[in-house]
């Protein structure tokens, strides 16, 4: 009995098919003939030799390691070196069940795992932690999946597991030399085509690995470098704002009632995007495997990622919040509205409805460019070792990782006063449309004057030491299978601040030696300069609603040829500003027992174990005096005085248990249960003990170094059915318990701010910090089916269907103290991908689509809410492998071109993003 379940094993432990071929992995045949022992319905006799392609076989290495765990874990295996099915591991995970992923630029960023934030999914590079620079998610877009040889998603915790990973963690293996086996170099050559942009650009990786004749050391070496030009066009609402027509500044009657008394509900802009850019990666792996002695390895491994993102960012705006004269003493004001009044009950602040339509004049138009220039560095390397001995092993691993990531954005503040109508003519649920009247020409670049040009960006340090020890003794008989303990400790410094810069009108009149004249009673006290000169038009084209076919923006190059860099460099060099990020220390140390059992003939088997996490911090952070705050009237850049140090300390400790067992019914049968109870940390930002301010959009920002970790005891039961030919069903259900859930609380204030132009303004600002206050209960159910049609006959061998739903119930929480609730950020309901696939004779082909419902971002900027709507993503893929040493491939992301939307709680939009299809193709070497 044993030895049949045994070699039963080998064929039917199975990965779902739809997590491989569905993450767009490209269908070869390097054909390998294995003795493979059949089992199930139908099977070949035992002994015969079965033909299994090398895709084939990177799908039973991933089903094997499936079957065999413990815990509730699924992931996915490359086929071979340097063919991990995406370019992106984001792109590729979320075809797994029950993962879901957030974009950026129409690739994939992070990872949420059942629904739950990616701030919950730990995410874990050959054994450590690499450090994001910037928060506890990881970014994917740093790391290429060139050398990725597995990634497994483990949803089920264990008592070894670091802890963190609140919804699961995410474990990336690269290939060590050893296990590679032989000398050998793999390379890939790639062109990727920007559907938008209409660019080329090249993907280029190659992978030496060597081992000498007694396999007694080997090292390996990657290099990968990929560049990628987008065109991202979008419409951009910036939120609900809801305020008393008094507030304007100046006064605005929305309801042209006589009195400026009421409250209302308004768009604070609208925006016409496009972003033309380039993003470059250039990434390094590297591995040494030592083997003295057949008890003893050691191993050396390093890991380097240089991400580097440069955009313009052209925007052609229009503002509710801000109608005024251009010159005091010129007409403006509101000339007609339309209030909906039905949606009263769901606005903010005693709103009396929202306003859906605005004609005036003094209506604020923007001609803007902003460059936005970001670089992330991650350098990470361990040295691990194992000693085994009989009955003992004892392994360790020490780590270390830094990651900074730096950003500085340019932007200019050019202003007209129009003439026109805002209408939502399809409701606020798509894009508004824009029409100027009066004589106003909007393409007249002689009515636009520059206020200020602003600097902004940041700079984050995300610094990790890390150390484990671990040592297992395994009993040959018995229900105790093995004892395992071990220690941790981590040390992680994460700090992170704010650069600004500014100067005004008078100060560019005076750099560019009076050829941007000056206006000084334009807007208000500081003036202005004439943008006549530094003006062009752009078009883009694209199938937005009501996007214009052509609007003015800044002319960097004019600009600068008015005023050199090297002036503006030294005029106006960015500061660090007073109160900004935030400095956290995080120190770790952990210890835990664990027990792994057997019984029933070896069909029943687990491990039960605790663990006890303690955890330090020290926050450190500027309080400023927010009575000094100085703005810049229409501009966006804020300045606070001086600030006081402060630094709080914070300490916690928990015990964690946990317990997974694993029940074989059958052969092909196999019945999983899990409890724990698991930790997530707060956020690093969440932790500060600074506080930062935004004048523009009347928001202050406090952190919490007192902040409690989340805690979740769960529950998982899951019934897998192993079929042959690499078939598979499964079912799952799991149940999540959340207490110290963490929500801004959030307060209105009223400050008297400084203009730098001279004189004050009374602003009301929204206050925000984070509070454990809730507590919420998750509950989802998992279905998967992977079949090969073949069951139907031969004529469809070669064919395939995939597929995986996951449902998500969870409740409803406060989008900050006291205000109005939704659903816990990140959960979609409703997720789902399906697919077919063909592969045989080194020829495949698959198609993938994958959609995940509406789900929500958080309070917004004016707590209004943030959801982004349903989703859904076609892919494609086809590939030939021409000789056991070449292949080629083609994929199309995004073969639909769909659209990517955010809106508010009650359904006004705020983006509608069109980034376009994304080809790739190319040829790929082995030797």
């Amino acid at each position: 009995m044993k030895s049949q379940r045994a070699t039963s094993r080998v064929l039917c432990k199975s990965l779902p098919f739809f997590a491989i071929i569905a993450a767009g992995a490209p269908i070869t045949a390097l054909a390998q003939t294995t003795d493979v022992p059949p089992s199930g319905p139908g099977a070949e006799q035992e002994g015969q030799e079965i033909v299994v392609t090398g895709f084939r076989r990177s799908l039973q290495a991933a089903n094997a390691h499936k079957r065999d765990a413990d815990i509730v874990s699924d992931g996915i295996s490359a086929e071979d070196i340097g063919k991990f099915p995406d370019q992106n591991l984001a792109e590729s995970l979320q075809r797994i069940t029950g993962v879901q992923i957030t974009r950026s630029r129409g690739e994939g960023s992070s990872v949420s795992i059942r629904g739950l934030s990616p701030e919950f999914s730990r995410v874990q590079f050959n054994g450590r932690t690499l450090g994001s620079g910037g928060g506890r998610s990881f970014d994917f877009t740093s790391l290429s999946a060139e050398f990725v040889s597995s990634v497994e998603v483990q949803k089920s915790p264990t008592a070894d597991m670091i802890e963190g990973g609140l919804s699961g963690t995410v474990n990336i293996s690269t290939p060590k030399a050893l296990q590679i086996g032989k000398t050998r170099f793999n390379g890939t050559v790639e062109g990727v085509y920007e559907e938008n942009a209409k660019k080329l650009s090249p993907r280029l990786s190659g992978l030496f690995n060597y081992v000498n004749p007694s396999e007694t050391f080997g090292f390996n070496v990657g290099v990968a470098y990929e560049q990628r030009k987008y065109l991202q066009v979008q419409y951009q609402g910036y939120g609900a704002e809801t305020g008393v027509e008094s507030t304007r500044t100046p006064p605005i009657d929305y309801n042209r009632d006589g009195d400026f008394n009421d409250t209302y509900t308004f768009n604070h802009a609208q925006a016409y995007q496009a972003y033309p850019g380039t993003r470059t990666r250039f990434s390094i792996i590297s591995n040494a495997q030592l083997k003295p002695k057949d008890n003893i390895e050691l191993s050396l491994d390093y890991f380097h990622s240089d991400f580097k993102e440069s955009n313009l960012w052209y925007e052609n705006a229009t503002r509710f919040t801000n109608i005024a004269p251009a010159i005091p003493g010129q007409p403006y004001g509101v000339t007609a509205s339309t209030i909906d009044t039905s949606l009263a009950p769901q606005l903010l602040n005693g709103s009396a409805g929202f306003l859906t339509s605005v004609s005036a004049t003094g209506l604020d138009h923007r001609a803007s460019t902003f460059s936005q220039n970001s670089r992330k560095i991650i350098n990470s390397g361990s040295l691990s070792g194992k000693i085994t001995d009989d009955h003992m092993e004892v392994t360790g691993q020490a780590s270390y990782s830094k990651a900074t990531t730096n950003g500085l954005n340019n932007g200019f503040a050019t202003i007209s006063r129009a003439t026109g109508t805002i209408t939502h003519p399809d409701g606020i649920g798509a894009p508004p449309k824009v029409e100027y009247g009066g004589g106003y020409n909007p393409l007249d670049p002689s009515t636009f004057y520059l206020l200020t040009q602003d600097f902004f960006g940041g700079s984050n340090a995300d610094e990790l030491w890390e150390g484990r020890l671990d040592a297992t003794y395994s009993f040959d008989d018995g229900v105790l299978k093995s004892l395992k303990g071990g220690l941790y400790f981590a040390d992680r410094t994460n700090s992170a601040y704010d650069v600004r810069s500014s100067l005004n009108a008078t100060q560019l009149n005076a750099l560019s030696g009076g050829k941007l004249q000056l206006f000084p009673g334009w807007e208000g006290a500081s003036g202005a300069v004439s943008a006549r000169d530094i003006l062009k038009p752009v078009s883009f084209g694209k199938s937005i609603p009501y996007y214009p076919s052509s609007y003015l923006v800044t002319d960097l190059d004019a600009y600068y040829g008015l005023i050199s860099p090297a002036a503006i460099a030294a005029a106006a060099p960015p500061q660090v500003v007073r109160g900004s990020g935030f400095d956290v220390t995080e120190r770790t140390m952990a210890a835990y027992v664990q027990a792994a059992f057997r019984g029933a003939q070896d069909r029943l088997s687990g491990n039960v174990g605790i663990r006890f996490v303690n955890t330090q911090t020290i926050s450190s952070g500027l309080v400023p005096n927010l009575n000094g705050i100085i703005i810049e009237p229409g501009g966006v850049f804020t300045t606070i005085p001086d600030a006081a140090q402060a630094s709080v300390k914070g300490d916690y400790h928990y015990f964690l248990p946990s317990m997974n067992v694993k029940y074989e019914l059958s052969r092909d049968l196999v019945l999983r249960a899990a409890a724990a109870r698991v930790l997530g940390r707060p956020g690093l930002g969440q932790l500060s003990a600074g506080t930062t301010v935004d004048a523009n959009v009347r928001r202050i920002n406090s952190g919490n170094p007192s902040l409690k970790p989340y805690l979740s005891d769960q529950l998982d039961l899951s019934l897998e059915y192993y079929l042959p030919k690499q078939g598979l069903l499964t079912a799952a259900l799991f149940y999540k318990h959340l207490t110290n859930y963490i929500v801004n609380g959030q307060v209105a204030e009223t400050r008297t701010v400084q203009l730098r132009g001279g004189g004050t303004q009374t602003l009301e600002f929204r206050r925000n910090q984070p509070v454990n206050f809730a507590s919420a209960d998750i509950k989802g159910a998992e279905v998967a089916a992977q079949i090969p049609l073949s069951y139907l006959g031969d004529a469809l061998d070669g064919f395939g269907l995939f597929g995986s739903f996951t449902y998500l119930d969870a409740p409803k929480v406060p989008l900050f103290q006291g205000g109005p609730s939704a659903t816990l950020d990140g959960v979609s309901k409703i997720n789902y991908n399906a697919g077919a696939y063909f592969e045989k004779s080194g020829f495949g082909l698959r198609g993938s689509y994958t959609y995940r419902s509406s789900y929500s971002n958080g309070s917004g900027i004016f707590g209004d809410g943030d959801v982004t709507p349903a989703y859904g993503q076609l892919d494609a893929s086809i590939s030939y492998q021409i000789t056991k040493a070449v292949s080629v491939n083609a994929d199309v992301s995004n073969l639909l071109n769909a659209v990517q939307k955010t809106q508010n709680g009650f359904g006004l939009l705020d983006t509608y993003n069109l980034i376009g299809r994304r080809i790739t193709a190319g040829v790929h070497v082995s030797f």
